[in-house]
């Protein structure tokens, strides 16, 4: 009678440890999600990194070799980005000693208006972005919610808005390599044939666009296509991918892509849009070192 007495208290004992570990466990994964959620909007956004890469390209002139590009790209200002970021991105930037600094669009958020105050901040701020040869920009989608401020404020930021044009980068020789540049296609007025058009053949040529889908448009002969627009999938889980792509991107989700001669690579950019996280996918700018082959 007493085992089986003992028998039963165990059991209820038991029972209660059963029911008291529910709620633990409710509580720790509930934890977790807290804690995953404020890694993801308000540290890794913050963060800010440099991926390197080496293009080597038998079209590269020689005199090139070493030559520094340096690209930045999707701030959209005021969401996870504020004037403390800009700051630390100029900084950065500065680190890589371009000998031309290329940004590949969204300054701006369609969600997102600037006070005054802010886009003299940024004028003042990216005017001491530091490029030996000089410093180019594109239209992003988002930058034609304003488009004339885009414009006042890169240019007195000391960048050349490149729409549909082509021009030289001469550098340590008599033989350059070329740079184009097209906006946005959200609005439809970019001419490929026209932003690659130039006097000199078979020399080494560089488009940036903002959206990626571009790639597949590519008939003439582009060695290297510079490209921003998705933010990396802003989400990015291992064995998937990005799991927040932007519109224009097609098939291109990943980091680089290869089509006959042409190699392109797409930024996962600064800031956010759509939401306002990132994991597994830090900010960065990328530097690229040419090298004749």
């Amino acid at each position: 009678m007493i085992e089986e007495m003992n028998l039963e208290i165990q059991e209820e004992e038991q029972e209660q440890k059963k029911k008291s570990i529910i709620p633990k466990i409710g509580l720790a994964l509930l934890g977790l999600i807290m804690i995953t959620y404020a890694y993801m909007h308000f540290l890794e956004p913050k963060l800010l990194k440099i991926k390197e890469y080496a293009i080597i390209n038998d079209k590269i002139p020689s005199n090139f070799d070493g030559f520094k590009i340096t690209q930045f790209g999707d701030i959209h200002f005021g969401n996870t980005i504020t004037e403390k970021e800009i700051e630390k991105l100029v900084e950065k930037i500065n680190e890589t000693k371009p000998d031309i600094l290329v940004f590949t669009g969204d300054l701006f958020d369609d969600g997102i208006t600037l006070s005054e105050n802010t886009k003299n901040f940024l004028k003042e701020a990216l005017k001491k972005t530091n490029a030996t040869l000089g410093k180019y920009a594109i239209k992003g989608d988002h930058d034609y919610k304003d488009m004339k401020e885009f414009e006042s404020i890169m240019t007195e930021a000391n960048f050349h808005i490149l729409e549909n044009k082509n021009i030289p980068i001469y550098y340590k020789g008599v033989t350059p390599i070329y740079l184009s540049g097209i906006p946005s296609l959200i609005k439809k007025e970019h001419n490929i044939l026209q932003a690659l058009e130039k006097e000199e053949q078979n020399v080494y040529q560089i488009l940036l666009t903002h959206e990626p889908i571009i790639f597949d448009e590519i008939k003439q002969e582009t060695n290297l296509v510079l490209a921003g627009h998705n933010l990396g999938g802003t989400i990015r889980l291992p064995f998937i991918g990005g799991l927040v792509n932007q519109e224009n991107i097609g098939e291109y989700k990943e980091e680089k892509y290869q089509k006959g001669k042409s190699t392109m690579y797409i930024t996962n950019g600064i800031g956010t849009s759509k939401i306002n996280l990132r994991f597994n996918n830090t900010p960065s700018i990328s530097l690229y070192r040419l090298y004749h082959q």
